[in-house]
C-alpha cells in the first residue's frame, strides 16, 4: 500500500534482454511509469538503468513547446 508494495524483480540484476526491452519501450515512446510497471521494476530502478545506458527517459507527456508555462 502507498507505493511500498514489493516489485517482482526487486533486487534482480539487469541482463541484456532487460536492457533491450528498456531501450525498445522508451524508443516506442512509453513513459517512465508505463515502462516500470511493464517491467515490474521501480521507476527509480528504470530511470537509473536508462541513465547508465544513455537512454533518454520521458516521465510525462509535457513538451518544451507545450501549452503550459515553460521551465
Amino acid at each position: 500500500m502507498f507505493g511500498l508494495e514489493k516489485r517482482a524483480r526487486h533486487g534482480s540484476r539487469w541482463d541484456e534482454e532487460a536492457d533491450a526491452e528498456l531501450r525498445q519501450r522508451f524508443a516506442a515512446g512509453q513513459l517512465l511509469p508505463e515502462v516500470a510497471r511493464a517491467m515490474s521494476r521501480s521507476q527509480e530502478a528504470v530511470r537509473t538503468r536508462a541513465n547508465v545506458l544513455g537512454v533518454p527517459v520521458r516521465s510525462s507527456n509535457r513538451r518544451a513547446n507545450g501549452n503550459g508555462a515553460g521551465a
